[in-house]
Formats: C-alpha cells, structure tokens, sequence
C-alpha cells in the first residue's frame, strides 16, 4: 500500500472511533489527546493513579490504571500492558508481512500452518463467534477486505462476487492439531480448503490486544484499569466495581456521524463496550454472507464480558441490522445499542438494565501526551 493509501486509512479509523466516547471523552489533535475530566471527588483511602497513551495498530491506546502496587509499579504494569498489545500486533496483524497471521493466510491453503498457542486460541475463538452470528461476524471475509485495503477500494463487481465468495467462510477455515513426531506434543495447525482464502483480524485483533494489556495488568497487581483502544473501552477490577473510582465504568455512546452529540450514557461492569459504524467510512463494512456492503447505516454496540467478543459482536450486530440484531441480542442477553443515520435509537432488554449517568454541565479540560 502507498503512503497515502495508508494515511487515508488510518485516518478514517481514528474518525470512526469516536462513535464510542470514553470518559474522559477523547478528541484527538495531532499528539496529543484532550478530554474532559471526571468531577467526582477523590475516593476515600487514596491510592496511585498513572495514567498513559500510546499510538498502537494504527489507533490510541489510553490506558488509566490505579490502586494495587505503588505508582512506580503501575507505571512498569502500564509499560507491560502497552508490550501485550504490541506482542498481539505481532501476532495478528494484517498490515505486517511477517506477523504470524500474514504468514498463515499465505500458506494455510497449501498446507496446514503450525500456530502459537496464543494464537490459536485467538483464532478459535474468532471462529467460534462466526459461528454463533451465523456469519455475520466471518474473520475469513478477507479476501474481500483484504484487497480493499490493499488499494483497491472499489466494490467488487457481480460478475467477481461468486468466485470472491467460493473464498470465504467460517467452516472452511479450521484450527486443529497437527502431526506431531513419536514422543513429542502435537501442535496446533490452521488449514483452509482453499488457497485464496485468509483471515481478517480486523474485527477481532484490537478486542484481543485490549484483553491482553488488561490480562497483564492484573499480573502487575493493578486493582483497576479503564482502557480507551480507538473508542472500544474495557474496564476491569474492583475499584470500578466498588465504586471508589466510579468514573471507571462510565461511557458514552456519540451520534454516528457528530461526536459532540452524545446519544447514550451507560456505566460499565468488568467488561468491555465495542461499537462499530459506517459514518465515515460508508461501505466498508462488509455483510461475508453476500460479499457486499452492510446495508444498515449508523451504529451498532454491544457489551460483553471480554474485549474480542465485544469487538466481534459489534461488527456482527452492525451486519445483522436493528430488527434482527436486537432480536439476536434480546436472545442471549446482550446489551445492544443500535443508533441510525437519523439518531434513532433500537436497544435490547440488557441494554436497558445497564445503568446510566448524568454529564456534567461543566468539567475541566485537560491534555494527556501521546507517547
């Protein structure tokens, strides 16, 4: 991809992010990020609070972590974090001809590919979603996004659509155990059936980065952590749960198209909140089941316990659409929020049990460096 392929990309990313607002809320500006800053008092029983971002897999990780270890040592468990996003670049990146999954899509079709196990497990849980969505959610729908990406932002053409999508689908794509040598462990192997297909992390790679940061800061001893990855947030630990730093679990959910107009204010549990959205960037989120755009404009986003299933189900849902995507939802207990392109609001029974919080008339406004 050229330069200002790349750019472009890239910045339509960063756009689409605010569609979800975290609190503070974000609006980046060059280096530096500038959000409004919480007005709770400070809990009683002080404790260490750092706060720091990152630019990581083309989009700002902010993480505030507090409470646990003194603040030199959440500053090193904020360090490891951001090094568990990276190691999860490593792995899944499309964007990197070396990452293990850039190597596995160009030879899985040939021969099985020996994974990591971390990897493995991220592939197998992104392939289960696809089959819980019933393909809406299809990592496989590369070959597609794949080539747009690539610089080829046209839409296929009907007469490309049949043989694009003889390369994708869930079934065909399986991670399983290979042949192992006499005396020693079987590893674990992606195949496809076919030598075009490839999988896209795209809808699953930055909830499984932010599930690996949270993972080591809880190692690190960190009590609590709110994390900010491009407008998907994830909260984890007790203090947000006691609500000695209530502000933790609080978000906010931005029209599709304006984020200065907030159209949801929801407090979060342990877990993580994930909307997906086509206001900048119409088309190119992409129902696997036709090969074409998702018909639906606006925004969809969902609520679940761990930040890859989120991020998944938010793509999915987006595809699905309002009225089957709140009935998918209402189904297995999922908080669901769809926004359309004119405000209107469709929510499933969980969604309504999340509670909700008041923004304050009046905040300060602070700047937070983007290292």
């Amino acid at each position: 991809m050229n330069k200002s392929a790349l750019r472009s990309v890239t910045e339509g990313l960063l756009r689409l992010s605010l569609c979800l607002t975290a609190v503070p809320l974000a609006a980046l500006s060059g280096r530096e990020a500038t959000g409004i800053e919480r007005r709770d008092p400070r809990p009683t029983g002080a404790f260490d609070r750092v706060r720091r971002a990152q630019y990581r897999m083309g989009t700002v990780l902010e993480i505030d972590a507090a409470g646990g270890p003194e603040s030199s040592a959440i500053h090193a468990a904020v360090e490891s974090a951001f090094a568990a996003v990276g190691g999860v670049e490593g792995r899944l990146s499309n964007w990197r001809p070396e990452s293990e999954l850039s190597r596995a899509n160009r030879a899985a079709g040939r021969r099985a590919f020996t994974l990591t196990e971390a990897t493995a497990r991220s592939l197998s849980v992104a392939l289960a979603l696809a089959d819980e969505t019933g393909g809406a959610f299809d990592p496989t729908v590369g070959p597609i996004t794949l080539a747009r990406l690539s610089g080829n932002s046209e839409a296929p053409g009907d007469s490309d659509l049949p043989a694009l999508l003889r390369e994708i689908g869930y079934r065909r794509a399986r991670v399983g155990r290979s042949t192992a040598a006499a005396g020693s462990a079987s590893a674990a192997a992606l195949t496809f059936d076919s030598p075009g297909m490839s999988i896209d992390s795209g809808g699953f790679g930055k909830g499984e980065a932010l599930d690996a940061a949270a993972a080591a800061l809880r190692a690190a001893g960190v009590e609590s952590a709110r994390l900010n990855f491009g407008g998907q947030i994830l909260v984890s630990g007790s203090l947000a749960l006691s609500g000695r730093a209530a502000a933790f679990g609080r978000a906010a959910v931005a029209f599709p198209d304006d984020s200065r107009r907030l159209v949801a204010h929801v407090v979060i549990p342990d877990g993580s909140l994930s909307t997906s959205g086509d206001a900048e960037q119409p088309g190119h989120l992409i129902d696997p089941r036709t090969g074409r755009a998702a018909t639906f404009h606006g925004s969809a986003t969902a609520f679940a316990a761990t930040g890859i299933r989120a991020d998944a189900l938010s793509t999915a849902l987006f595809v699905m659409g309002p009225a089957a995507g709140i009935a998918f939802a209402n189904a297995r207990q999922i908080p669901a929020l769809f926004v359309d392109a004119a405000g209107r609001r469709f929510t499933s029974d969980s969604w309504e049990g999340l509670p909700s919080w008041t923004e304050p008339k009046s905040a300060g406004v602070v700047k937070r460096r983007i290292e």
